[in-house]
Order: structure tokens, then sequence, then C-alpha cells
């Protein structure tokens, strides 16, 4: 029954390293095309990674009207850019960088025009309401209104995080990317990545303490 199971379990990982492995041979032949001069093929990268694109640059952008001109600007960098792609990172990891670089610069010319960092805290929050965040099937099968609050404060402290951080929060555990990708992506090394979602952590933690009164709660329970 044991060697059934580990049987099962090595199949399965083989049909998920074919499946990954036929995804990256289609976009190599998309990419090929494209350098060709076929933009049918790059409207085929388009249709498969705009919506994971848009996803990634609402979490810095948070308006959504913003966030799908960015999108636009994305695809048309990467298409400018395409005879730089290598190979040594995936396609996604690839786009996902340009797309982290659009976005904090769009952020940046944005804040500074505006002078939104005066006012950021109460924008954020505000916008927090309509920043569509994947719910955990527990928090919908939950019936208990104190893990629904704490969830939700939660999800507003998510939300009002400074871009940057909500992005690493957004990529490590919506996105499920690998540290390596993520540092990849944001230009980090893997051991800073590592240190800032750790530190977001611990802020999200005390946020969380300070806002539902648990730390009171489990040190009054301690006594």
């Amino acid at each position: 029954m044991f060697f059934g199971y580990i049987l099962v379990t090595l199949l399965e990982y083989l049909r998920q390293k074919q499946r990954g492995q036929s995804a990256l041979n289609r976009d190599a032949d998309y990419i090929k095309r494209t350098r060709a001069g076929d933009l049918h093929a790059y409207a085929a990268l388009v249709d498969k990674y705009q919506s994971m694109v848009f996803v990634l640059v609402r979490s810095i952008c948070r308006h959504a009207e913003e966030a799908q001109e960015v999108t636009q600007d994305v695809f048309l960098q990467a298409y400018k850019k395409l005879h730089t792609f290598r190979g040594t990172a995936s396609f996604k990891t690839w786009l996902y960088r340009i797309a982290y670089n659009t976005a904090i610069s769009h952020i940046r010319k944005v804040q500074s025009r505006e002078r939104r960092a005066q006012d950021y805290k109460a924008q954020a929050l505000h916008a927090s309401a309509q920043t569509t965040v994947q719910t955990p099937a527990y928090a919908e099968e939950e019936q208990d209104s104190d893990e629904q609050q704490r969830y939700e404060k939660l999800r507003l402290l998510v939300a009002s995080l400074p871009p940057k951080e909500r992005l690493l929060i957004e990529l490590y555990y919506y996105k499920d990317l690998k540290i390596d990708e993520i540092a990849h992506i944001c230009s980090l090394t893997p051991s800073n990545v590592k240190v800032s979602l750790f530190r977001i952590r611990q802020k999200l933690k005390a946020s969380m303490e300070t806002e539902t009164g648990m730390g009171k709660k489990e040190k009054e329970k301690e006594k």
C-alpha cells in the first residue's frame, strides 16, 4: 500500500512536470514566431498572461483604470524588449519583472505629480474595498463572526501596505512564486526577499494584535 502511494505521487509529479515543460515549449514557439514577425503569436502570449499581469499590476496601482493602462504598457514594453529575452528565466518570470518595473515607475510618477504620498494611507484604505483578493476556502465556510472580522482586518492591512511590500505578499502567497523567481522579478537577492517577507509578516502580526486586541487577550490567558 505504501509503495502504491509513492507510485501515485511520483506519477502525479511527472504529469505536472510534463505540463510545465509543455507550457515552456509553447512559449518558446510563440516567442520564436513573434521575433519572426508573427503578431498572432504575440497575441497568443498576451491572451495567456494578461490576466496574471493585470492582477500583479493592480496590486501596485490599486485603481482598475490605472492597472489597465499599465498592463497595456507592460505588453508594449515586453514586445519592444523581446529580443533581449535569453531564456535564463521563464518567460512568465521575465514578463513579471517588466510588469513590476513598469508599475513601480508609473506609481512614482503619479505620486510625484499628485503628491499622493501625503494622503496615501487614506487612499489605500478607501481603495481596499474595491481590491479583489482571493478568499481562502476556510473564510467562506467559517461562520464565526470573530474569524470573519479578523480576516477582514488582515485583508485591509495587506491592502494598505506600501506597494513593494504588498507586491511581495501578492507574489509569494497569492501567486505562489518561488523565492528565486520573486528575487529576479524585484531585483533583490533571495536572502533579501526572505528577510523582507519575515518583516512584513511581523508588521502584519503586530498590527493585527493592535487592531483585534489578540496580543492583550493572550497575555491575560497566560496570567
